[in-house]
């Protein structure tokens, strides 16, 4: 998939330097698209989804009664 991934970029290179601007921006984008929908396979989960149970992002506040 990555090698897709860096021949979509490669095309989107060589028609940037033939002054070809239309498919050098849809094969940015093509690739653009193809690396984000490789980033969501990569993390989701059958079990979390895309849940991320390691990143914890709460706030841990002591209990009220350890503050005295």
């Amino acid at each position: 998939m990555m090698a897709l991934i860096f021949a979509t970029m490669l095309a989107a290179l060589a028609a940037a330097t033939t002054h070809r601007p239309l498919p050098a921006l849809l094969a940015a984008g093509l690739s653009l698209f193809l690396a984000i929908w490789l980033f969501l396979w990569e993390i989701w989960s059958p079990e979390t989804g895309f849940r991320m149970p390691w990143i914890q992002t709460e706030l841990l506040l002591p209990d009220a009664g350890e503050a005295a």
